[in-house]
């Protein structure tokens, strides 16, 4: 069965859009959206034709932005970039105590793999690579440590993703992506380019951009510390005989069509 869900099935082929068309050249994107639109099922026509034009919107920013990109200076190191790691779970959580990252296969108990693919990479002249104009109010430029700055890149098509770059501070999806270049992991990526992560998100717009950028800056050892230690205590209690799922604020969005808390949301029922 070839047939994806809508909504997922619209971002899985703006992202191969992305990957096949890395110059972003308009007319071949709406190509490979024409390609696979019959794989996708809608309830009615009506929806099918505004899922479309949304789709056909989605790539357009794309275009905007891989144009934007080339503007700037930048070239794509690569796409889809498989990486995998090992985060040590110590027993016991402590605050003063790093968990370590090994690679994959060596012979060590207590581990979480964190197993992955990067959207794309990208690289860009010194200076260059900052998309001022999507970033919003209070963005500050990144940094590398050397050579030519590498940004790892993450597209995001949905509504509720964050948009600024205090809102992905603390995001782990990037956090795991920067750990990945730290460690090597990345071809064409010296860890030493690194100049943080970003969500491109092409759902969203601002005055003069028609995309967003959130953008995390290149982990310092605290907040590298920080995201290790929210893996490995995660782990630790994934692999306990029992954990405490905890209701948090998205827990009671009612806006989302789909509702993945109700399990501990809605009250059991009495005999």
């Amino acid at each position: 069965d070839t047939v994806m869900p809508p909504t997922a099935g619209i971002g899985t082929i703006v992202h191969e859009a992305m990957e096949r068309v890395p110059d972003g050249d308009l007319e071949q994107m709406r190509a490979i959206v024409a390609e696979h639109w019959p794989e996708l099922d809608f309830e009615t026509e009506w929806i099918g034709r505004k899922e479309r034009r949304r789709a056909d919107l989605l790539v357009g920013r794309l275009h905007s932005y891989l144009g934007d990109v080339r503007s700037e200076g930048g070239r794509v190191i690569g796409s889809e970039m498989e990486f995998r790691f090992a985060v040590d779970v110590p027993s016991s959580a402590a605050d003063d105590v790093v968990p370590a990252v090994h690679p994959v296969g060596e012979d060590r108990a207590n581990q979480a793999v964190i197993h992955g693919y990067i959207d794309r990479v990208e690289a860009y002249p010194s200076g260059a690579g900052e998309h001022a104009h999507a970033r919003g109010r209070g963005w500050e430029r990144m940094s590398a440590g050397g050579g030519d700055p590498t940004v790892v890149v993450d597209l995001k098509t949905g509504k509720n993703d964050p948009e600024s770059d205090s809102g992905v501070l603390d995001h782990a999806q990037l956090a795991a992506y920067q750990v990945a270049v730290q460690e090597g992991l990345v071809d064409g990526a010296p860890p030493e380019s690194l100049a943080g992560a970003r969500l491109v998100i092409v759902s969203k717009t601002l005055a003069k951009s028609d995309y967003r950028i959130a953008h995390q800056h290149t982990l310092d050892d605290e907040s590298r510390s920080a995201f290790l230690r929210r893996v490995s205590d995660a782990a630790r209690g994934m692999s306990a005989s029992s954990f405490t799922a905890q209701v948090e604020s998205h827990c009671a969005d009612t806006q989302r069509r789909v509702h993945p808390c109700r399990i501990h949301t809605v009250p059991a029922v009495s005999s």
